[in-house]
């Protein structure tokens, strides 16, 4: 066994023992509809707060997630929320966990609670308010993204897709809590810093690799960089279905390797996010990037 993958075995065991009890409210669900696009309703999971609030059972819903040391005011969300918002009516819950997530470790170590908790508000909504979790798409980024693969797996339902942005690696590989395209009726991956920081493998049904995936060109070797042209390409993605603007088209690739080297020669017959729920998509696929917005080039 080499040096590096007992380094590799070693964190993935030191960081899983990091965590604490996240209790209930640890976790607060800010709703933003329509209605209100800009200030949320914070919700918390009881029947009393949803009943007061702004959330519509004719309405799908998007469920966001942050990674660590972020919130609820960070980028992830001010990209995410309007875009959606715009693109169609729907409640937007934007999942703040950052008393679970104010560090690395103990983000991977909370991850698990975190997916409780978000199956533990869907089912109330099922529960009680009828809601069905096939009116449930899960955006994740970073831990965020394996925390949708936790949830979705625990809701009672099928959610009919995910997607996660840029999933990490660190800790992961081993982790019987990692995202997994069984999590889903579709798991829809986007890598941007594939074994940088990102997961290299492929996850989902179908697998997206950004300018091959490992870095970003217009962010050199700044990976935090690369991380965050995640969502900056999926709001992007979510606003081309409002604005008729360019769409991140993919081609296909016989593996992964053909991602790094940016050799993919196959169909191009899958598109990167967008508000559609997608069906009969599967395998990996690569696609290049303008370095200026609009970032898609058709």
């Amino acid at each position: 066994m080499s040096w590096t993958i007992r380094c590799l075995l070693f964190l993935s065991a030191a960081l899983a023992v990091q965590g604490f009890p996240m209790r209930e409210n640890d976790v607060i669900f800010h709703l933003f509809t329509r209605d209100n696009p800009t200030r949320s309703q914070p919700l918390l999971p009881s029947i009393a707060s949803i009943s007061m609030s702004l959330f519509s059972n004719a309405r799908k819903t998007i469920i966001a997630i942050h990674s660590y040391e972020d919130n609820v005011e960070g980028n992830f969300a001010a990209f995410v929320v309007p875009a959606h918002l715009a693109a169609e009516n729907v409640n937007v819950l934007a999942v703040d966990w950052r008393h679970g997530s104010f560090g690395y470790s103990a983000g991977v170590a909370n991850v698990p609670q975190l997916g409780d908790l978000i199956a533990k508000f869907a089912d109330l909504l099922s529960d009680n308010f009828g809601y069905s979790a096939n009116m449930i798409r899960i955006v994740g980024v970073g831990l965020g993204a394996h925390a949708a693969g936790v949830g979705a797996r625990k809701i009672k339902g099928n959610v009919p897709h995910i997607v996660a942005l840029d999933p990490p690696l660190l800790g992961w590989s081993l982790n019987p809590n990692k995202l997994s395209k069984n999590d889903a009726d579709l798991v829809e991956v986007l890598h941007t810093t594939a074994t940088n920081y990102g997961y290299g493998d492929p996850l989902g049904h179908v697998d997206f690799y950004a300018n091959g995936g490992r870095a970003q060109p217009m962010c050199g070797d700044n990976t935090p960089c690369s991380h965050a042209y995640a969502y900056v390409f999926y709001a992007e993605s979510i606003n081309a279905d409002t604005e008729g603007g360019a769409k991140f088209i993919g081609t296909k690739c016989a593996s992964y390797e053909e991602t790094v080297e940016q050799k993919c020669t196959g169909s191009r017959d899958a598109t990167f996010g967008g508000i559609a729920v997608k069906s009969g998509v599967s395998g990996i696929y690569s696609f290049a990037t303008n370095v200026r917005q609009p970032f898609a080039q058709g």
